[in-house]
């Protein structure tokens, strides 16, 4: 990977982007739904839509990024996350609904698409000082202190001085976030790699065409549109069962905060077990403890946050580590970008689904049963650790 130096600080420093850009186009979202339902009237369902489409220009974007990354490195991704703040800065000036939905959509889905962990992770795995394993948990431990701050902190801000502030506090950070890391890209030394296949769409064809990860895709196109709904309308749904906005955000902040009790056990847990089997138990451990958010009071709404807050941290960086078991390192990034896209085209139907039911039921509690019926087929899916493409049927 080229514009980056060794050691831990390429690590350090993709982890800070990632707080940056995971705060500002994920987690913040779902505190802004309740304020600007409330404030503009805008429906649950369209709400829903805006973040929807953020994730289908995700799915789009993010195997273009990947491409961008295995020919070219960091830099020009980082730098493109940088622009795409900027139309988030300016969404949070408008009342218009679908300029809205036109400047969040678009800021939200390039900077998801140029800044998550297909991107971070591939980077990480490359350059890091240990083994990709050990690069990748760091980086997604650094990861994991978004949402415990972010959350909390913007309820602060929403309820102090309105969700339009927090938006440009949060878009200022994704800039400044996304800027460190293009300019520590600039100043690092050169990494010598293999260069990409010269045919990104025949690598593509080649990826798909081999069933475990066929088998793998579909079962992150389900814990996409799991892990998605449940992180936009966990806040929403715990208002719905009678808990106040900063309390829900509080809630969901440790659920943010526990994600690093599965991340720091992720190392443990591959001594003893392969990735995939670890992820399935993740997948079970997210959807049993999702359940507790309906409990409608703190001590239940602990309880989910350590469920669901670990299981979904320790499958993070096991996804990563699971698909680039599974991928060829010479088109990683194109190939991590696929694994992205399917689990944010699948993501972006979740948040639809949940606002029209929501709308429809006036309840959020269908969506929590949605999301762990999802959760299931997610591990009932997954294979155990793939074999090398030679090896495998076609």
């Amino acid at each position: 990977m080229t514009g980056l130096t060794r050691g831990w600080s390429p690590v350090i420093s993709l982890g800070v982007m990632t707080c940056t850009c995971y705060g500002a186009a994920f987690y913040a979202y779902g505190i802004l739904i309740d304020p600007i339902h409330n404030e503009l009237g805008w429906s649950l369902t369209f709400l829903g839509s805006v973040f929807a489409g953020a994730q289908l220009l995700t799915g789009f974007g993010a195997s273009i990024a990947g491409r961008l990354l295995d020919r070219w490195g960091g830099k020009l991704i980082f730098n493109i996350q940088a622009l795409a703040s900027v139309l988030l800065f300016a969404g949070s000036w408008t009342s218009s609904p679908l300029v809205f939905a036109i400047l969040v959509s678009s800021a939200l889905g390039i900077m998801a698409a140029t800044g998550f962990y297909h991107v971070s992770t591939a980077i990480a795995g490359r350059v890091g000082p240990a083994d990709p394993a050990k690069s990748i948990t760091v980086l997604t431990v650094i990861g994991a202190f978004c949402s415990p701050i972010y959350l909390p902190a913007g309820a602060l801000l929403i309820n102090s001085a309105g969700w339009r502030v927090a938006v440009r506090v949060f878009a200022v950070l994704a800039l400044l976030g996304a800027l460190q890391a293009a300019y520590f890209a600039r100043n690092g030394a050169s990494e010598e790699t293999h260069g990409p296949s010269p045919n990104a769409l025949k690598a593509l064809r080649t990826a798909i065409h081999r069933p475990t990860v066929r088998r793998m895709l579909l079962a992150y196109a389900f814990a996409g549109f799991s892990f998605s709904t449940l992180l936009v309308y966990q806040v929403p749904i715990m208002i719905d069962q009678g808990l106040a906005l900063s309390t829900a955000a509080a809630v969901a902040g440790f659920r943010g905060f526990c994600q690093l009790f599965g991340r720091v056990g992720v190392i443990a847990a591959l001594a003893k077990q392969e990735a995939s089997r670890a992820l399935r138990i993740g997948y079970v451990m997210a959807a049993s403890g999702s359940l507790f958010i309906l409990g409608g009071n703190v001590a239940l709404g602990v309880v989910y946050g350590l469920l669901v807050g670990a299981s979904l941290g320790a499958s993070t960086p096991l996804q990563a580590i699971h698909a680039q078991d599974t991928f060829e390192p010479e088109d990683l990034g194109l190939l991590m970008g696929l694994q992205h896209s399917v689990f944010a085209l699948a993501g972006a139907a979740g948040p639809i689904a949940a606002g029209v039911i929501a709308d429809l039921a006036d309840s959020q509690s269908p969506t929590v049963w949605m999301t762990a019926c999802s959760l299931l087929a997610a591990a009932m899916l997954l294979q155990g650790k793939p074999r090398i493409p030679s090896a495998e049927n076609h």
